[in-house]
C-alpha cells in the first residue's frame, strides 16, 4: 500500500499530547523487550518505532524535532517512489521547512530507515543499549513533551487559529464550470497560495491593522455616537463595538474579536476587530432597522470605482472610502415608508426633531418661570413649527407643545432646567411611551454669545440664499425678512437646526419659509398636553395605542398625506365660525352626493394613489429620489391633474362640487399638469422602472457627456469585433469567436490540442480538460479602455439625474400645494364617512358677538353619545341630554356611585365639542354651539414623581393652571377635585374653586364630586345645577345591596356613593366587605346624629334671634339630613 503523505500524516498527529507520546514509548519499550526474550538470536530493532508488529503497524510514526508534527515514511520502495515525484523545488521547500522545525535537541525516536524490510528487521545488539539508554532518560523525555506541548497550545491555542487556518487552506482561486456527463472538461484548479501564508513566525503574529481598518478607524474617531455600516466588496460590514450592536437589533452573526477602538490592554490578545455583515441589497432594510432602534447610523462608502482605481496612479491601494449618509429617526428619508415602531409600542410619533432652548429660570419653587424656544422640523415632509413661550414650574406649555408635535428626536440647546429636563427624560426615554417608542435626545452646548452668534450665523445663511436667487430676489428678500423677524429664542433654535441638519445634508429645508408656522397662533382652540391625554385625543390611556382614540374613529383617510393632515385638524380645532362653516358644508355636500359619479370618482383617485406624494416630493428637494420612485410620483401626478379639467378656460365645464373648500382644492390639481409633462416626456418609462441609468433619458434629452462616452464605447466595441480576425490569422484558423464565461467577457477558446499556436503574449484566463480561455494584449486593452468609459457613462449619466432632480425641486411649491389640495380633499372625504354613520348630525354655529351682555356661551345637546365608546360597547351607548349656558345653567355639579357613567359623560361632552369644532358631524340628534376658546381638564389621579410631586399637587397644580388660563368662551372639566387630601379640605377646595369658576370666570363648567355636603352650593350659587347619575339599589337575596346602574343623567343629588358594591364588583373577600358595612352604617348614624344636633342648635338660636343667620344655616342643615 502507498505510504501516506506527510504533509496529511502530519495533520492527523499534530494533536498528540505529551501523556499519549509517554505511553507509546513505553510500549515500544515493552515491545523490544518481548521481542529480545523470545528471539535473543534475532537482531532486536534499531527504534522503537521499529518494534510495532506488521500487522499492527498501520502508521509508522516519526518523532519531529518541535513536537508539532508526526511524519511517516513506508518502506524504502514507497520512499524512493515518493521522493521521486517530488519535484526540486518541493523537495527543497520540505528540506527548508525541516531545518526551520528542527529543535536543539532531537527526539530519542530515531528515522525510519530506508533499508529494506528484511534488513530493518534484523537483529541489532545496540537496540537493548538504546533502550535501556531511554528508560533512564525518560524524565527528560516527559519534560521535553510537555514543553513541546506547551508550544502546541501556544501556536494552536488562541480563539482565531483554527479560522485563521481555514483561512490560509481556504485561500485558492478556483474557476469552477459544469463538467459534462464523461468528466472530459473539468476545469484546470490551479493552487494560487495567499499573501498570508508567506508571514509565518513571530513576524505574523503582529496585530497591525490593514489599511481598510485604519480607513474605518479614522472615520470612527470623528463619529464614535454613530453605528457605522461600511461597504467592503459585495457585503456591508460593521467592526468592533457596532457589530455587537448590529448583531442583537438584527439578529444576525457576531464574529467575536476586538470591540474597543482603541489599544487597551485587555485586547491585546486580539488581532482584529469583531465583525459582522450584510448583503449589498440589505443595506436600506437593516439600515432602517437600526434607526427604528434609536442608534445614529452612517454609511461609508466605496466613492472610487474598479476601472477608474485600476487606471488610476493608487491602483495598489485600498478603495477610497467616505461617510456618505447619517441617519436618525428625524433625518431618516431614504425610504419612502414610515419607520418601523416597536410591536409593543403606541401609535408612531409624529416624525418631528424638536429643538429647545430655555432661559435662566426667575424666582424659585411655585413662583419659578421660564422663557422656551422651540423650533420642530419634520424633514419628511417640510413642515416647520416654532414658538416662544413663558412657562411656570409644572412646565405645562412645554408639555402641551410636546404632546401636540409628538417629536421623535430632540436636540437641547444648552442645560435645561431639572424640571423641563426631567419632563423630557419622562416623555422620551420609555420604549412605550406617550409617543409611541423611545426617543433620542441630543445636546448641543450654548455659550454666553449663542444668541449674537445665532443671529449672525442665520442672517449669513440666508444672506447667501439671497446671493444665489437670481431672478427672485423679492422672494428671497421677503424670506429673509421673515426670518429675521424671529424671537431670539427661536433664531437660537434655528441656528442649531442648520448646524445639525447640515450634518446630515438636509439644512435646503429651510429654504421653505412657507411651511414656517406658529404654534401659537390663536386661530385654533387649545387643547393642552393634559386634555389631549384624558380625553384620549391621539391614543388611547389603556395600552396607549391608537385604537379607542379619537383620532382612531375619525380616520378613514385613504392616503398617507392625507392622514397626517387630518391628524393636525384634530389636535387644532377651529376658532373661525366662516373657515369652521366652509369645511361643515364641503362635508355635507360629500355627504348628500354620497355614491354619485363625483364622489366616487374622488375615492377611486384618493385610493389609486399609492405613493405618499408628500415624502416622495421632499425627497426630490433633497436630491435623495430614485429613478423608479421619481417616475412612479411623476406618473401619480399627472394621473392627478388630468382627473379634472382646468377651469382657466372659458369652456371649461362646471365644477363639480360647490362647496367652497371642495371647489378651490379640486381647481388647484390641473394646474401642475403642463410643468409634470415636461418632465415625463424626458424619461424612458421602461429604464426607470428598472433603475436603468444608461437608459433612463431619451435620446433627444441625453447630455452631451453621455453621446460622447457612448460614442466612445461603440468605438471600442467596434474595434473588439474586428480584433477577431488578427486573432483568427495568429490561431490560423478561419474565424474566432467571443465567449463570456463566468462573467468574464471576450474570452478565446482554443483546444489543448492546438495549444502550441497561442502566441507567449497571450493571457491565459481559464481552462478544461478540452480547451484554454486566453486574452490577448489587445483584448485586455480595450476591455479596460471600454469599462473607464463605461464608468464615466455611469458618473455623467448620475450628474444628468441630479439636474432633473434640482429643476424639478424648483417647482416644490405648486407641486406641493396640488399635494396639499388632495390631502384636503382626503381629509373632507373621512368626515363624510364619518357623517354617514347612524346617528350623527351636523352641528349648529350660534353668533358669537363679542357683546356678552345679549349673546354667551352656550352648548345645547340632545341625545349625545360617546364618539369612541359607542364603537368598543357591544351594548350600545345610553345617550344623555344636558345643556350649558349664560346665564345659567352655567355649571353642573355631578353626583353618583362609583361606577356610574359620570366621567363618561363629561368626557362625552367636550368631545362632542371638539369634534364640532374640528369640522365633523356629532352623535347626536342636535347641537347647538358657540365656539370655545380653549377646553381645560382635571381628571384622573395620578402623582409625577418624576418632578417630585405627590398626586394632591398634581391635582392643585392642574387646576391652578386651568383657573390662570380659563376664559368666559372657555369650557371646563374638573373631576373629583380635592380627594387627594383629607376629606374636610378637599371639600373646601372644591367648595372655593367652583365657587371661583362660577362667579368670577364665569366659564362653562362640568364639575364631578364625591362630596355630597357641596350639592347646597348650587342652591346659594346663581347659575349651578345639580345632576346625578340614575341607578336602582335593591337588596339581593343574600342581604346585601344591589346596584344597578341606568347610566342616564337626571337632576337632583346622589347623597351615596355606593363604593363598597364596586368592592365586591373588585372581590374583596366577603368578610371585609361585611366589616366595611358595618363600620360605613356606624359612621354614617354617628355623622346623622352630629347633624341632629347641630340642626337642634340652629334651632333654639332661631328662636332666640329670628332675624340672624341661623335660619338660613338650620335650612340648609336639614336638607343635608
Amino acid at each position: 500500500m502507498a505510504p501516506q503523505s506527510a504533509k496529511k500524516q502530519s495533520s492527523l498527529t499534530s494533536f498528540f499530547t505529551p501523556k499519549t507520546v509517554n505511553g507509546l514509548a513505553a510500549a515500544f519499550q515493552k515491545q523490544q523487550q518481548a521481542e529480545s526474550q523470545s528471539s535473543p538470536q534475532q537482531q532486536p530493532p534499531s527504534s522503537p518505532s521499529e518494534a510495532i508488529p506488521t500487522r499492527h503497524r498501520k502508521r509508522p510514526l516519526e518523532s519531529r524535532g518541535d513536537g508539532d508534527r508526526v511524519g511517516n515514511e513506508g518502506n524504502s520502495d514507497g520512499n524512493d517512489k515518493e521522493n521521486s515525484t517530488k519535484t526540486p523545488a518541493k523537495r527543497a521547500k520540505q528540506q527548508k521547512l525541516e531545518e526551520a522545525q528542527k529543535p536543539e535537541t532531537l527526539t530519542t525516536a530515531s528515522t525510519v530507515s530506508s533499508k529494506p524490510v528484511a534488513e530493518r528487521y534484523g537483529y541489532d545488539p545496540s537496540s537493548s543499549t538504546r533502550s535501556q539508554r531511554q528508560q533512564d532518560d525518560g524524565e527528560d523525555e516527559t519534560a521535553r513533551n510537555e514543553e513541546l506541548h506547551r508550544r502546541f497550545v501556544k501556536k494552536l491555542g488562541h480563539p482565531d487559529a483554527m479560522a485563521s487556518r481555514r483561512g490560509r487552506d481556504a485561500s485558492t482561486v478556483v474557476v469552477e464550470e459544469d463538467a459534462d456527463g464523461e468528466n472530459d472538461d473539468e476545469e484546470e484548479v490551479t493552487a494560487v497560495p495567499s499573501k498570508s501564508s508567506k508571514k509565518k513566525g513571530p513576524a505574523g503574529k503582529s496585530a497591525k491593522l490593514t489599511p481598510m481598518e485604519l480607513q474605518f478607524l479614522d472615520i470612527k474617531r470623528k463619529h464614535m455616537d454613530t453605528v457605522l455600516i461600511m461597504e467592503v466588496g459585495y457585503k456591508f460590514k460593521f467592526l468592533g463595538e457596532d457589530a455587537r450592536i448590529a448583531a442583537k437589533e438584527l439578529s444576525i452573526v457576531c464574529i467575536p474579536g476586538k470591540m474597543r477602538y482603541d489599544e487597551h490592554p485587555s485586547e491585546a490578545h486580539l488581532d482584529r476587530f469583531a465583525s459582522a455583515s450584510i448583503p449589498v441589497h440589505r443595506l436600506s432594510v437593516h439600515a432602517k432597522r437600526l434607526v427604528a432602534a434609536g442608534h445614529k447610523v452612517g454609511v461609508v462608502r466605496q466613492v472610487e470605482t474598479a476601472a477608474l482605481k485600476k487606471a488610476g496612479d493608487n491602483r495598489n491601494a485600498p478603495f477610497v472610502r467616505k461617510l456618505t449618509n447619517l441617519y436618525t429617526k428625524g433625518t431618516y428619508i431614504d425610504e419612502v415608508g414610515e419607520l418601523d415602531q416597536q410591536a409593543s409600542a403606541g401609535s408612531p410619533s409624529g416624525g418631528y426633531l424638536l429643538c429647545m432652548t430655555e432661559t435662566k429660570p426667575k424666582g424659585s419653587g411655585t413662583d419659578e418661570t421660564v422663557e422656551v424656544g422651540i423650533l420642530a422640523v419634520q424633514p419628511a415632509t417640510g413642515d416647520i413649527i416654532y414658538d416662544t413661550f413663558q412657562d411656570g414650574f409644572m412646565r405645562s406649555e412645554v408639555e402641551t407643545r410636546l404632546l401636540h408635535i409628538s417629536p421623535c428626536e430632540f436636540l437641547i440647546v444648552g442645560e435645561l432646567t431639572r424640571g423641563t429636563d426631567k419632563l423630557v427624560q419622562h416623555l422620551s426615554g420609555s420604549s412605550t411611551n406617550v409617543f409611541g417608542d423611545k426617543s433620542r435626545v441630543e445636546r448641543v452646548p450654548r455659550g454666553d454669545t449663542m444668541a449674537a452668534e445665532a443671529y449672525s450665523h442665520v442672517t449669513q445663511f440666508y444672506a447667501d440664499k439671497v446671493k444665489e436667487a437670481s431672478g427672485k430676489d423679492d422672494t428671497a428678500s421677503a424670506l429673509l425678512d421673515k426670518v429675521l423677524k424671529l424671537p431670539e429664542p427661536v433664531t437660537v433654535c434655528l441656528s442649531a437646526m442648520i448646524n445639525h441638519l447640515t450634518e446630515y445634508g438636509l439644512e435646503h429645508i429651510f429654504d421653505l419659509t412657507k411651511y414656517f408656522q406658529s404654534f401659537s397662533t390663536r386661530s385654533h382652540m387649545l387643547v393642552n398636553g393634559t386634555t389631549l391625554e384624558s380625553l384620549e385625543v391621539y391614543r388611547n390611556s389603556t395600552d396607549s395605542s391608537e385604537k379607542g382614540s379619537l383620532f382612531w374613529a375619525l380616520d378613514k383617510t385613504l392616503t398617507h398625506f392625507g392622514r397626517r393632515l387630518l391628524r393636525k385638524w384634530v389636535g387644532r380645532p377651529l376658532l373661525n365660525r366662516e373657515h369652521l362653516e366652509a369645511r361643515l358644508a364641503a362635508v355635507e355636500e360629500l355627504l348628500q352626493k354620497q355614491s354619485t359619479a363625483p364622489v366616487d370618482q374622488l375615492e377611486r383617485l384618493l385610493a389609486n394613489t399609492k405613493v405618499d406624494l408628500e415624502r416622495s416630493l421632499i425627497r426630490i428637494y433633497y436630491g435623495k429620489c430614485t429613478r423608479p420612485e421619481l417616475v412612479s410620483v411623476l406618473q401619480t401626478l399627472q394621473r392627478i391633474a388630468r382627473q379634472y379639467p382646468s377651469t382657466t378656460s372659458d369652456n371649461s365645464p362646471p365644477p363639480p362640487f360647490d362647496a367652497a373648500p371642495l371647489r378651490e382644492a379640486v381647481a388647484a390639481l390641473p394646474r401642475i399638469l403642463d410643468t409634470v409633462v415636461s418632465y415625463l416626456e424626458k424619461i424612458n418609462f421602461d429604464a426607470a422602472r428598472k433603475d436603468d441609468r444608461y437608459g433612463f433619458f431619451r435620446e433627444d434629452y441625453q447630455t452631451e457627456d453621455m453621446e460622447d462616452h457612448q460614442m466612445s464605447i461603440a468605438h471600442v466595441e467596434h474595434e473588439l469585433d474586428t480584433h477577431r480576425a488578427d486573432a483568427a490569422e495568429k490561431l490560423k484558423v478561419k474565424t474566432v469567436e467571443y465567449v463570456t464565461v463566468a462573467g468574464i467577457e471576450y474570452l478565446i477558446e482554443v483546444p489543448n490540442a492546438n495549444i502550441k499556436s497561442v502566441p507567449a503574449s497571450w493571457a491565459k484566463i481559464s481552462g478544461t480538460k478540452k480547451l484554454s480561455r486566453f486574452h490577448t494584449p489587445e483584448v485586455m486593452r480595450l476591455t479596460a479602455e471600454r469599462d473607464q468609459h463605461r464608468e464615466a457613462l455611469a458618473a455623467a449619466c448620475d450628474r444628468a439625474f441630479k439636474d432633473l432632480l434640482a429643476t424639478i425641486a424648483a417647482d416644490y411649491q405648486p407641486l406641493r400645494d396640488a399635494v396639499s389640495s388632495l390631502a384636503t380633499l382626503d381629509c373632507l372625504l373621512s368626515l363624510s364617512k364619518v357623517a354617514a354613520q347612524p346617528g350623527y348630525t351636523r352641528p349648529t354655529l350660534l353668533d358669537d358677538d363679542d357683546d356678552e351682555s345679549s349673546s354667551g356661551p352656550r352648548i345645547s345637546i340632545a341625545n349625545g353619545r360617546h364618539p369612541m365608546a359607542e364603537h368598543t360597547i357591544d351594548t350600545g351607548y345610553i345617550p344623555f341630554t344636558t345643556s350649558l349656558a349664560h346665564p345659567e345653567p352655567l355649571a353642573h355639579l355631578i353626583t353618583g356611585p362609583n361606577m356610574g357613567g359620570k366621567s363618561s359623560f363629561v368626557r362625552a361632552v367636550a368631545l362632542i365639542v371638539l369634534l364640532a369644532q374640528v369640522g365633523s358631524f356629532v352623535p347626536a340628534d342636535s347641537l347647538s354651539l358657540t365656539l370655545c376658546d380653549a377646553i381645560h381638564t382635571r381628571t384622573g389621579a395620578r402623582d409625577n414623581l418624576f418632578a417630585g410631586e405627590s398626586t394632591f399637587m398634581v391635582e392643585v397644580s392642574e387646576t391652578a393652571r386651568i383657573l390662570a388660563s380659563a376664559t368666559p368662551r372657555s369650557l371646563v372639566i374638573l373631576d373629583e377635585l380635592g380627594r387627594g387630601t383629607s376629606t374636610h379640605d378637599g371639600a373646601a377646595i372644591a367648595h372655593a374653586v367652583l365657587h371661583h369658576v362660577v362667579t368670577h370666570t364665569r366659564c362653562l363648567t362640568l364639575f364631578i364630586t364625591h362630596y355630597q355636603n357641596l350639592a347646597p352650593v348650587a342652591d346659594g350659587l346663581n347659575g349651578v345645577t345639580n345632576l346625578h347619575m340614575k341607578f336602582n339599589a335593591q337588596t339581593g337575596d343574600d342581604g346585601h345591596e344591589e346596584i344597578t346602574f341606568l347610566y342616564e343623567v337626571a337632576e337632583g343629588v346622589a347623597h351615596r356613593s355606593y363604593g363598597l358594591n364596586v368592592a365586591r364588583l373588585a372581590h374583596i373577600p366577603t368578610k371585609i366587605l361585611d366589616i366595611a358595612a358595618e363600620k360605613s352604617s356606624q359612621m354614617e348614624h354617628d355623622m346623622r346624629c352630629r347633624r341632629l344636633r347641630g340642626v337642634s342648635q340652629y334651632l333654639s338660636h332661631a328662636f332666640e334671634d329670628p332675624n340672624s343667620d341661623y335660619l338660613d344655616h338650620l335650612i340648609s342643615s336639614i336638607e343635608q339630613l
